[in-house]
């Protein structure tokens, strides 16, 4: 895995682009809290879909200006996720992914609760 954390944002944003290599955990080992369809895609002015959602996430991990962080998981155990925020006329965004082997993981997509 690239330790480089442009290597890891341009990873991340080309796994997002590609439909058979993103998901999102629903195993009792991985948990989420990803929620797009209850945030509104600032793009359409209507709630995300799910293809949407990652359309924009790996739109603003191409920007040079997002600031991704990555943090420890407490599940997987071990494991890295990489977060980051994305503000808009309707709230601040929270968005959490991590790398597993070829696939990114959805881990959180929702409206921060920390404004």
């Amino acid at each position: 895995m690239p330790q480089d954390i442009n290597a890891i944002k341009r990873k991340l944003a080309e796994l997002a682009r590609k439909r058979d290599k993103r998901d999102v955990g629903f195993w009792p080992d991985d948990p989420h809290n990803w929620y797009p369809e209850s945030v509104i895609d600032p793009r359409s002015k209507k709630p995300f879909t799910r293809s949407g959602a990652w359309d924009f996430i790996a739109e603003e991990l191409e920007k040079k200006e997002t600031l991704i962080k990555p943090v420890p998981l407490i599940a997987p155990r071990g494991k890295v996720g990489y977060k980051f925020l994305v503000s808009t006329e309707y709230g601040t965004i929270y968005i959490k992914v991590r790398l597993a082997k070829a696939k990114i993981i959805g881990r959180s997509f929702h409206y921060s609760e920390k404004e």
